[in-house]
């Protein structure tokens, strides 16, 4: 059988399929939540040598909404020895990847309400040739992504306590003033760690739009800048953000951010990676 329908409910066969895994799950899923972790961690031996590879979309939005919780990333940390995470802008893709040998690609996110509650739908996939093509584009979009390590969700795990800790204190804290300070100074120190986690050991914002510009090409072909402009926008909304100029650590965020792609493509040409043709960029065969 090289594949099945999974309908809700599906947690146990979920669990039965993660079960199987012996090296490394990948996993893709925007949304991630405590309980879908521990889902996870009960179904396969944790604190062995299984690594864990996830995607999924970080931000200060998803955080303060508890759709995302930095202490679920956290908990895999806990659970797994080997723990390797990415975070994507506009990531919607739900993909489950057990050793490159079965896949689940569903709409279901690893939450409670993903596993459990929701009426979700997906394919089993039990193909090594067709789940190694997934595996190579899941390798793309992780390494589009912010890299988040232990040590950063930590310092950020401890930003959102404190706002949800504010919000159980009284349901008119936005109404307050000074707590609505609190909030508001808060959502931007989880803003700025997230951006200045994108520019960490050496990573700068011309690599990370050198990279995408190239993903871009690859995939979709000739492309002129007017193309690419909004493609980039929509996979890195954290650093093209029309709204807002900051420099941090000597990196700009913000308006400038079309200058940066075009000094980004510049750098490409003159590494002969790519060329300008009939209004075109091209990838250099």
């Amino acid at each position: 059988m090289q594949y099945k329908f999974l309908i809700s409910p599906w947690k146990n066969e979920f669990i039965e399929i993660i079960s199987k895994t012996k090296k490394e799950l990948f996993i893709s899923s925007p949304f991630v939540n405590v309980e879908g972790v521990n889902i996870l961690s009960n179904s396969i031996q944790t604190n062995s040598d299984i690594e864990i590879s996830l995607i999924t979309n970080l931000t200060t939005q998803n955080i303060v909404n508890r759709i995302t919780e930095p202490k679920a990333l956290l908990e895999l940390y806990e659970q797994f020895k080997q723990v390797n995470i990415s975070s994507l802008g506009r990531l919607h893709a739900k993909v489950y990847l057990v050793d490159d040998r079965m896949s689940i690609i569903t709409s279901a996110n690893l939450t409670n309400g993903g596993l459990v509650n929701n009426f979700e739908y997906g394919v089993l996939i039990d193909d090594s040739t067709l789940c190694s093509a997934i595996k190579e584009d899941m390798l793309k979009y992780y390494s589009l992504g912010n890299i988040l390590d232990k040590d950063f969700l930590e310092n950020v795990s401890e930003e959102a306590d404190k706002l949800y800790n504010i919000r159980n204190e009284t349901d008119a804290f936005v109404k307050n003033t000074r707590l609505g300070k609190f909030l508001r100074k808060t959502t931007e120190r989880i803003d700025v760690e997230l951006l200045k986690n994108r520019i960490k050991e050496g990573k700068t914002i011309n690599s990370i739009f050198s990279d995408t510009i190239l993903y871009l090409l690859q995939k979709k072909g000739a492309l002129s800048t007017e193309e690419i402009h909004p493609l980039i926008q929509t996979m890195h909304p954290d650093i093209c953000d029309d709204s807002i100029d900051r420099v941090i650590n000597g990196q700009h965020f913000g308006k400038k951010w079309k200058h940066l792609i075009r000094d980004a493509q510049q750098s490409l040409k003159k590494k002969r990676l790519i060329y300008l043709k009939g209004g075109k960029w091209h990838l250099t065969t």
